[in-house]
Protein backbone atom coordinates (compact mmCIF):
# COMPACT_ATOMS: atom_id res chain seq x y z
CA UNK A 1 0.00 0.00 0.00
CA UNK A 2 1.49 3.34 -0.96
CA UNK A 3 1.42 6.37 1.32
CA UNK A 4 -1.57 7.67 -0.61
CA UNK A 5 -3.61 4.53 0.05
CA UNK A 6 -4.19 4.49 3.77
CA UNK A 7 -6.57 3.10 6.28
CA UNK A 8 -6.44 5.07 9.50
CA UNK A 9 -8.36 3.96 12.57
CA UNK A 10 -9.01 5.18 16.09
CA UNK A 11 -11.35 4.16 18.87
CA UNK A 12 -12.29 6.92 21.29
CA UNK A 13 -14.87 6.17 23.99
CA UNK A 14 -16.11 3.20 21.93
CA UNK A 15 -16.66 5.39 18.87
CA UNK A 16 -14.79 3.88 15.94
CA UNK A 17 -13.32 6.32 13.43
CA UNK A 18 -12.13 5.22 9.99
CA UNK A 19 -10.31 7.52 7.58
CA UNK A 20 -9.88 5.91 4.16
CA UNK A 21 -7.54 7.63 1.71
CA UNK A 22 -6.44 7.11 -1.88
CA UNK A 23 -7.50 4.30 -4.21
CA UNK A 24 -9.55 1.77 -2.28
CA UNK A 25 -9.37 -1.49 -4.22
CA UNK A 26 -9.76 -5.16 -3.36
CA UNK A 27 -6.00 -5.51 -3.82
CA UNK A 28 -5.42 -3.34 -0.72
CA UNK A 29 -8.55 -4.24 1.28
CA UNK A 30 -7.12 -7.00 3.48
CA UNK A 31 -6.21 -4.60 6.31
CA UNK A 32 -9.73 -3.15 6.37
CA UNK A 33 -11.29 -6.61 6.20
CA UNK A 34 -9.14 -7.85 9.08
CA UNK A 35 -9.98 -4.76 11.16
CA UNK A 36 -13.72 -5.20 10.58
CA UNK A 37 -13.51 -8.90 11.51
CA UNK A 38 -11.69 -8.00 14.74
CA UNK A 39 -14.23 -5.28 15.58
CA UNK A 40 -17.14 -7.71 15.06
CA UNK A 41 -15.64 -10.19 17.49
CA UNK A 42 -14.43 -7.63 20.07
CA UNK A 43 -15.81 -7.99 23.60
CA UNK A 44 -16.33 -4.20 23.78
CA UNK A 45 -17.97 -3.33 20.46
CA UNK A 46 -18.09 0.09 18.88
CA UNK A 47 -21.10 2.11 20.00
CA UNK A 48 -20.87 4.42 16.97
CA UNK A 49 -19.05 4.27 13.62
CA UNK A 50 -17.75 7.28 11.66
CA UNK A 51 -16.12 6.88 8.24
CA UNK A 52 -14.27 9.67 6.43
CA UNK A 53 -13.94 9.14 2.66
CA UNK A 54 -13.03 12.76 1.87
CA UNK A 55 -9.51 11.79 0.80
CA UNK A 56 -10.53 8.69 -1.12
CA UNK A 57 -9.96 9.04 -4.88
CA UNK A 58 -11.49 5.71 -5.99
CA UNK A 59 -13.51 2.95 -4.35
CA UNK A 60 -14.33 -0.44 -5.85
CA UNK A 61 -17.25 -2.75 -5.11
CA UNK A 62 -15.25 -4.86 -2.64
CA UNK A 63 -14.55 -1.81 -0.49
CA UNK A 64 -18.19 -0.69 -0.80
CA UNK A 65 -19.13 -4.18 0.38
CA UNK A 66 -16.80 -3.84 3.38
CA UNK A 67 -18.59 -0.58 4.23
CA UNK A 68 -21.94 -2.39 3.84
CA UNK A 69 -20.74 -5.07 6.27
CA UNK A 70 -19.89 -2.32 8.78
CA UNK A 71 -23.42 -0.95 8.40
CA UNK A 72 -24.88 -4.44 8.85
CA UNK A 73 -22.81 -4.88 12.01
CA UNK A 74 -24.23 -1.62 13.41
CA UNK A 75 -27.74 -2.73 12.55
CA UNK A 76 -27.25 -6.15 14.18
CA UNK A 77 -25.89 -4.46 17.33
CA UNK A 78 -28.86 -2.03 17.30
CA UNK A 79 -26.47 0.92 16.98
CA UNK A 80 -27.19 4.17 15.16
CA UNK A 81 -26.55 4.20 11.41
CA UNK A 82 -22.85 4.79 10.75
CA UNK A 83 -21.97 8.30 9.63
CA UNK A 84 -20.08 8.55 6.35
CA UNK A 85 -18.42 11.78 5.20
CA UNK A 86 -17.65 12.19 1.50
CA UNK A 87 -17.17 15.25 -0.69
CA UNK A 88 -16.07 13.27 -3.78
CA UNK A 89 -18.91 13.48 -6.32
CA UNK A 90 -17.93 10.29 -8.20
CA UNK A 91 -17.74 8.31 -4.97
CA UNK A 92 -21.03 9.82 -3.76
CA UNK A 93 -22.72 8.85 -7.03
CA UNK A 94 -21.56 5.27 -6.46
CA UNK A 95 -22.65 5.25 -2.79
CA UNK A 96 -26.13 6.54 -3.67
CA UNK A 97 -26.34 4.32 -6.77
CA UNK A 98 -25.74 1.25 -4.60
CA UNK A 99 -28.26 2.54 -2.01
CA UNK A 100 -25.75 2.95 0.80
CA UNK A 101 -27.79 5.98 1.87
CA UNK A 102 -30.27 3.41 3.24
CA UNK A 103 -27.60 2.02 5.59
CA UNK A 104 -25.51 5.14 6.33
CA UNK A 105 -26.04 8.72 7.26
CA UNK A 106 -24.09 10.20 4.33
CA UNK A 107 -22.82 13.73 4.86
CA UNK A 108 -21.50 15.35 1.69
CA UNK A 109 -19.25 17.78 3.52
CA UNK A 110 -15.73 17.87 4.89
CA UNK A 111 -15.33 16.22 8.26
CA UNK A 112 -16.01 18.85 10.87
CA UNK A 113 -15.69 17.19 14.20
CA UNK A 114 -15.36 19.32 17.29
CA UNK A 115 -11.68 19.64 18.33
CA UNK A 116 -12.23 17.46 21.40
CA UNK A 117 -13.82 14.71 19.27
CA UNK A 118 -11.11 14.32 16.64
CA UNK A 119 -9.00 11.23 17.29
CA UNK A 120 -5.49 12.58 17.73
CA UNK A 121 -3.62 9.33 17.29
CA UNK A 122 -5.13 7.45 14.39
CA UNK A 123 -3.36 4.18 13.75
CA UNK A 124 -2.39 3.21 10.22
CA UNK A 125 -3.79 -0.24 9.45
CA UNK A 126 -1.39 -2.41 7.49
CA UNK A 127 -2.42 -4.79 4.73
CA UNK A 128 -2.61 -8.42 5.80
CA UNK A 129 -0.95 -11.15 3.79
CA UNK A 130 -3.98 -13.07 2.56
CA UNK A 131 -3.69 -16.23 0.51
CA UNK A 132 -5.62 -16.33 -2.77
CA UNK A 133 -8.31 -18.35 -0.98
CA UNK A 134 -8.57 -15.82 1.89
CA UNK A 135 -8.73 -12.93 -0.56
CA UNK A 136 -11.47 -14.72 -2.49
CA UNK A 137 -13.46 -15.26 0.72
CA UNK A 138 -13.04 -11.55 1.60
CA UNK A 139 -14.33 -10.48 -1.84
CA UNK A 140 -17.25 -12.93 -1.51
CA UNK A 141 -18.19 -11.63 1.99
CA UNK A 142 -18.00 -8.02 0.82
CA UNK A 143 -20.21 -8.61 -2.21
CA UNK A 144 -22.65 -10.69 -0.16
CA UNK A 145 -23.02 -7.70 2.21
CA UNK A 146 -23.67 -5.47 -0.82
CA UNK A 147 -26.40 -7.65 -2.24
CA UNK A 148 -27.98 -8.07 1.19
CA UNK A 149 -28.65 -4.30 1.21
CA UNK A 150 -31.45 -4.40 -1.37
CA UNK A 151 -32.95 -6.12 -4.42
CA UNK A 152 -31.27 -3.74 -6.91
CA UNK A 153 -27.82 -4.74 -5.64
CA UNK A 154 -28.90 -8.38 -5.51
CA UNK A 155 -29.74 -8.28 -9.22
CA UNK A 156 -26.44 -6.55 -10.00
CA UNK A 157 -24.05 -8.62 -7.88
CA UNK A 158 -25.69 -12.08 -7.62
CA UNK A 159 -23.89 -13.41 -10.75
CA UNK A 160 -20.52 -12.33 -9.30
CA UNK A 161 -21.33 -13.86 -5.89
CA UNK A 162 -22.40 -17.12 -7.56
CA UNK A 163 -19.19 -17.20 -9.61
CA UNK A 164 -17.02 -16.49 -6.55
CA UNK A 165 -18.77 -19.24 -4.56
CA UNK A 166 -18.23 -21.67 -7.43
CA UNK A 167 -14.53 -20.79 -7.67
CA UNK A 168 -13.99 -21.05 -3.91
CA UNK A 169 -15.54 -24.54 -3.67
Amino acid sequence: MSEQEQILFARVDNCCYFKLCGELRYTNASGMDDLIERLFSDATPCSQVVIDLNQATFIDSTYIGLLASLARYCQQQQLPKPTLFSTQSEINDLLFGLCLDQAFQIIQQPTHLAPGNVPADMTSIAAQSYSEQEQGRMILRAHQALLDLNDKNKAEFQPLVDLLRQQLN
